[in-house]
């Protein structure tokens, strides 16, 4: 029994390390998704603005939108990236499966909130409803961030954390003004785009 405990220790140690020195990978994915709703935001806040003459219905469709690309980018991505070295690490593991916690959460929260406004059953304001998941997301991104650092040993996770919590706070405060929608850019800017560009992959092995 005793050599049993050893041994499960052993490898517990042996994956530690493992997600310590192979480098994070997949950050391509942060730029692609933290891009394209970065650009939502700011043509939300244009429209909102009156800095852009369209209907405010195109904002709706500004964030709506990028889902669809996303999710076909992101298997060309995966197709080009997926035996990046050290891609199946135990720290990108954990990075993956945050995240993909993350996405998961995100879109089960606000999938409902947009099906209910579309089909009029909204009756709280949308402004505050919409600010709240905001503040919610960057909330999210700081646990995945923090959760990534403690366990590939990255110190830079615990920076990006900082910036989504940031993020998140000033979300608080902007909700129900057009300012929401310029903290959502810069938020996504520097808590995604960014560290997705440090931490994507560099190594493509398929055709």
């Amino acid at each position: 029994m005793k050599s049993e405990i050893e041994a499960d220790i052993k490898f517990l140690k042996q994956m530690a390390e493992q997600g310590q020195k192979s480098p994070l990978r997949g950050g391509e994915h942060g730029v692609l998704w933290g891009g394209m709703f970065t650009l939502s935001a700011l043509f939300a806040y244009g429209v909102v603005a009156e800095l852009i003459s369209l209907p405010s219905w195109t904002i709706a469709l500004a964030f709506i939108g990028p889902a669809p690309i996303g999710v076909l980018a992101g298997q060309y991505l995966n197709k080009k990236y997926g035996g990046s070295s050290g891609g199946f690490s135990f720290g990108n593991k954990t990075s993956a499966a945050a995240w993909g916690a993350v996405g998961i959460t995100i879109g089960a929260l606000y999938i409902p909130v947009l099906a209910a406004q579309a089909l009029g059953f909204l009756t709280l304001n949308g402004e505050y409803i919409f600010g709240s998941l905001q503040v919610t997301v960057f909330a999210l991104y700081a646990v995945a961030y923090s959760t990534t650092a403690q366990v590939s040993g990255d110190p830079r996770q615990y920076l990006f954390s900082g910036a989504a919590i940031a993020a998140s706070v000033a979300s608080v405060f902007t909700i129900g003004t057009y300012d929401m929608f310029l903290v959502m850019a810069a938020g996504l800017f520097c808590s995604a785009v960014i560290p997705g560009y440090l931490t994507r992959s560099k190594q493509s092995v398929a055709a």
